[in-house]
């Protein structure tokens, strides 16, 4: 292979990448607006019956690596801890400890504060 071949190869493989990062974009920017619309309807939800509700955004780099952020929700005394089929980003909490990061307080008025920055493809 001539050194002009491999530069036109590197060049069409870079081209095809930049291809490759539009779709991908797409898709986590779908994927964001679907999973924080969940987690603000779960929360509004349980915002509406009552119960506390912390969320504390994604502090890793990316959503594969960290979630969207974590919701905690306060349930009533003397409720039993629940062990929901859900996301391990929803956490029902019974007491509030000091040992827990729960992160900003949300109320109805706030549930726009759920919200996640997407790492966009480089």
């Amino acid at each position: 292979m001539t050194a002009h071949e491999t530069i036109q190869m590197i060049q069409s493989i870079e081209k095809e990448w930049k291809q490759v990062c539009l779709a991908l974009d797409q898709h986590e920017k779908a994927l964001v607006v679907t999973y924080l619309g969940f987690l603000r309807r779960a929360a509004k939800a349980c915002l509406e019956k009552g119960c506390r509700v912390w969320f504390r955004p994604n502090q890793v780099v990316h959503w594969g690596e960290g979630g969207f952020g974590y919701l905690s929700i306060l349930l009533p005394a003397g409720e039993p801890e629940a062990l929901p089929d859900l996301p391990g980003e929803i956490r029902f909490i019974t007491d509030l400890s000091d040992e827990q990061t729960l992160g900003e307080e949300i109320t109805l008025a706030t549930l726009e504060r759920i919200t996640y920055e997407p790492d966009h493809w480089l």
